[in-house]
């Protein structure tokens, strides 16, 4: 675990967070379009979406746990007795928690008991999910090159309502920063004014 974060840099990383999920889910919307659907040739299991008709979520086992996917919220469920509490975010609310649910929320059908008031136990659950989350975007740079990526954000840019976070190359150099040394981590604005 890394050392302890003073307050206002962990409201700062979790807030970059936040922006950074906005982003990424669409390009998980992207994936499922792409090459036969990418997360199903990444593992993930596609199931019909609970309380939403027509719409589907993929599912898969990791680390003692189950990631989901959804169009409103993705989270990381852990089904062993975990030292790492479990990660949500819900897109429309623009917002991470965590919880200690073994099953996935139904969409829009949020648990009460969420707790997104202690910001250490969430930055822990943040890095935990973003783990997973660096590990599956290294996985697309290989199958799919940078082109792909780079193609994703610039549609995600072009969107009237969308609010465009790093530029794929920058946003992986973050996840990977924000699993490993966040307390030396630069909030993701300056990864912006750098060129690569």
């Amino acid at each position: 675990m890394p050392p302890p974060l003073e307050n206002t840099n962990r409201y700062g990383l979790l807030n970059d967070l936040r922006h950074g999920l906005g982003q990424q889910m669409f390009f998980w919307g992207r994936d499922v379009m792409t090459a036969g659907n990418l997360l199903m040739k990444h593992g993930f299991e596609r199931l019909p979406s609970p309380g939403h008709r027509g719409t589907s979520c993929y599912r898969k086992a990791w680390q003692q746990g189950i990631i989901e996917l959804h169009g409103h919220c993705v989270g990381w469920y852990p089904q062993a007795a975990s030292s790492t509490p479990g990660f949500l975010f819900i897109r429309q609310r623009r917002n991470c928690y965590t919880h200690d649910l073994p099953v996935p929320v139904v969409p829009g059908d949020y648990a009460t008991h969420q707790s997104q008031h202690d910001p250490k136990r969430l930055l822990h659950a943040g890095q935990h999910f973003c783990t997973w989350l660096s590990e599956y975007e290294a996985w697309v740079l290989d199958k799919m090159g940078a082109e792909y990526r780079a193609a994703c954000h610039v549609m995600f840019s072009k969107l009237p309502t969308s609010r465009p976070w790093l530029r794929p190359q920058d946003a992986q150099r973050w996840w990977q920063g924000f699993v490993h040394h966040p307390h030396t981590l630069p909030r993701a604005r300056r990864f912006s004014a750098v060129d690569t």
